[in-house]
């Protein structure tokens, strides 16, 4: 499954069992019944708290604006649709786009006020304080009016945007906004009762406490410049491997002296192409950011028989990108290629060697690889029966 795919799996999972929960709410007992209006709050509550906690300031914003219907009162379809939903998913759609600023700071509050302003515009509208007379006009001599297709077209627009945004990047919180916005509309275009509202709001929030719990193991987990997994994701992996398999140790070819030439924005865009090479090519391996210009890969046993083939891809493959960097001494912008030293150690059921064992025997294979002159796979001799 592509990661494209897999960004939209979960949100579009909790939708599916909102509905089928909205369907069902009935089924409740009395008690939880009673309960269930202050299940968004609650739940607001918690996403709110989570945003303030990992520093993130369009998820606090998305939940002060998913709780407008609880605040907003009883009011008819027209309305809630006018002030409610266009509102909702414009800006929804708009937070896709805008860069993460934090939680609360000038940047999170000019997005709430911008927010407020248009709560405050539609509200006016509803109200009659203020009004466009044209837009009550039909639409070409039909019984459509032009308040709703510029309506629709905000809601077009935003779905489309969000929609081919997540696609082209699958980003998560696009994934998120694209379901929120779903749900929007199912909420809006059909009759249900106040408590499959609840019930389908409530899963509003949880959807985003679920992004907010996926960006925290993000966070935790994977390397922010190379997209790899990192030190600590490696970690765990090693624990949970079967008794046979291999460790591959893999570092940049003299990149102080890269970085010396280009400075250390441009080695960052080398590391960035080889974690590239890394991902793309070491498949049925996994890539892991190990520090600095080190990078390992750890082959199951299901892999294990084609890893020197794999990694001689990998270093290939490594040698031939091209990247574009800034020369300062030329002024100009010039492609460059690296290579790479790679070193791989097996291990196998019979020796029982722990896999920090392996690790350094990895690491050993590696500085053969450097000591015989670099750009080229080295592999570590087997260990003796433990």
């Amino acid at each position: 499954m592509s990661e494209r795919l897999k960004s939209l799996l979960a949100p579009f999972l909790i939708l599916m069992v909102s509905v089928y929960a909205s369907l069902s709410v009935d089924h409740l007992p009395p008690l939880w019944l009673g309960l269930l209006p202050l299940l968004p709050l609650i739940l607001a509550g918690i996403a709110i708290l989570l945003a303030w906690h990992f520093n993130k300031g369009r998820v606090f914003i998305l939940a002060l604006l998913l709780l407008i219907p609880k605040l907003y009162g009883d009011s008819d379809q027209e309305a809630s649709l006018t002030a409610y939903l266009v509102v909702s998913c414009f800006c929804i759609s708009l937070l896709s786009f805008l860069p993460e600023r934090g939680f609360f700071n000038r940047f999170a509050v000019n997005r709430i006020l911008f927010v407020l302003m248009l709560v405050c515009w539609c509200y006016a509208i509803e109200r009659s304080w203020i009004s466009f007379a044209f837009l009550d006009h039909d639409f070409l001599y039909t019984e459509i009016t032009w308040s709703t297709v510029l309506l629709w077209t905000v809601l077009l627009i935003s779905v489309f945007a969000i929609g081919a945004a997540w696609w082209l990047s699958g980003d998560t919180f696009r994934a998120c906004g694209l379901i929120s916005i779903v749900s929007l509309l199912i909420t809006s275009h059909f009759s249900i009762l106040d408590s499959q509202f609840d019930a389908l709001l409530s899963a509003q929030f949880l959807l985003w406490i679920w992004f907010l719990l996926m960006e925290s193991h993000r966070m935790a987990y994977l390397d922010d410049m190379t997209k790899l997994p990192g030190r600590r994701a490696l970690n765990e992996r090693l624990v949970g491997l079967s008794k046979q398999y291999a460790i591959a140790m893999v570092d940049i070819d003299h990149f102080k002296k890269f970085n010396d030439t280009y400075g250390h924005d441009m080695g960052d865009k080398v590391l960035k192409s080889v974690a590239t090479q890394l991902k793309q090519f070491s498949t049925p391996g996994r890539a892991f950011r190990y520090g600095g210009e080190e990078f390992t890969i750890v082959f199951s046993s299901k892999a294990a028989d084609h890893v020197e083939e794999t990694l001689e891809q990998v270093r290939e493959e490594i040698e031939s990108a091209l990247v574009e960097v800034f020369d300062p001494k030329k002024k100009k912008d010039v492609n460059v290629n690296v290579t790479a030293s790679i070193g791989v150690a097996f291990a196998f059921a019979s020796t029982g060697e722990e896999p920090s064992s392996v690790l350094k025997r990895a690491d050993e294979a590696l500085y053969v690889s450097k000591k015989k002159g670099r750009n080229r796979v080295s592999k570590s001799p087997s260990p003796k029966n433990i």
